[in-house]
C-alpha cells in the first residue's frame, strides 16, 4: 500500500486514502445516497497492489545507470518511495507552479465537504486547505505525461528546461509515444483522423512556470536522468 499515508490529490488536501476515493465517486457525479461503496473497496483493492506498466520500448541500460545517482541526488527525497518529503507538500512560494488548481479549493468547499455524511460514520474528517503542492511518487512516471499538475509540459526531457524553454504551445492527444523526450508526440496539429487539442501555457490555470529542480544539469546529465526515469 506505498500511497497509504501521504498527502493525496494535487495539493496533498487530504491523506485517507478512504475519503479521496469517496470524494472522486462523488465528483464523478454519484450522490452520497447511490454512492456504492463496495464497488469503491473493490477498486481500491485491486489497485492497492497493482505495479505501473513497464515502458515498453528499449532502454539504453549504460546511459540509465549514469541517470540512477543523478535521480538520487536530484529527485529521490521527494519523488522516491522512502524520501523524506515524498508525499508531503512543498510550499508554493518554493515550487513556484502555476498556483490556480490550488486557490480552486476553498475553504468554502472545505466546509461544505465537511458537512456531507454528517451523522454517519462516513463523514469527511481529513481534508484540509493546504499552501502548496504535494510531492507524488513517479512510479510509472513515463506513461503519466503530460507534467506538472496542470500537464503544462509535454515531456519529461522538456520539464528539466527552465520556463522559458520550455513549449509555449502544445498539441495534446496524439497516442505516438517520443521515445527520446518520454511524453507523446505534441507538435503535430492533426493526423489522419483527429484533430489535437491545443494547449497555451500562457493561460493562468496552464503556466508551465516553477519545478526548476535539475535544470541546472548538463544536457548529457538531463539526458541520462530521462533514461534511467524510464526504469521507475
Amino acid at each position: 500500500k506505498p500511497r497509504e499515508g501521504l498527502q493525496l490529490h494535487w495539493d496533498g488536501d487530504n491523506d485517507s486514502v478512504d475519503e479521496r476515493n469517496l470524494s472522486a465517486a462523488l465528483g464523478a457525479g454519484v450522490t452520497p445516497t447511490t454512492v456504492d461503496l463496495d464497488g469503491i473497496q473493490r477498486v481500491a483493492d485491486w489497485l492497492w497492489e497493482l505495479p505501473p506498466p513497464p515502458y515498453p520500448y528499449e532502454i539504453n541500460q549504460n546511459l540509465a545507470a549514469v541517470g540512477k545517482p543523478i535521480y538520487k541526488n536530484n529527485c529521490a527525497s521527494c519523488h522516491a518511495f522512502g524520501g523524506s518529503k515524498v508525499g508531503k507538500v512543498t510550499p508554493i512560494e518554493e515550487i513556484g507552479t502555476d498556483r490556480y488548481r490550488l486557490d480552486s479549493y476553498t475553504y468554502e468547499l472545505l466546509s461544505n465537504q465537511n458537512t456531507l455524511f454528517v451523522g454517519t460514520p462516513r463523514r469527511f474528517k481529513h481534508f484540509r486547505k493546504t499552501n502548496g503542492y504535494a510531492n507524488v511518487p513517479l512510479d510509472g512516471i513515463w506513461l503519466r505525461a503530460p507534467y506538472l499538475h496542470n500537464g503544462s509540459v509535454p515531456t519529461l526531457r522538456d520539464l528539466l528546461e527552465t520556463p522559458e524553454n520550455r513549449p509555449k504551445e502544445f498539441y495534446r492527444g496524439d497516442d505516438v509515444f517520443d521515445q527520446d523526450k518520454v511524453g507523446f508526440v505534441s507538435d503535430v496539429a492533426e493526423d489522419n483522423t483527429n484533430k489535437f487539442f491545443k494547449i497555451y501555457t500562457t493561460i493562468p490555470g496552464n503556466l508551465n512556470s516553477g519545478h526548476l529542480y535539475g535544470t541546472d544539469l548538463s544536457p548529457e546529465a538531463k539526458d541520462a536522468l530521462v533514461e534511467y526515469m524510464k526504469t521507475l
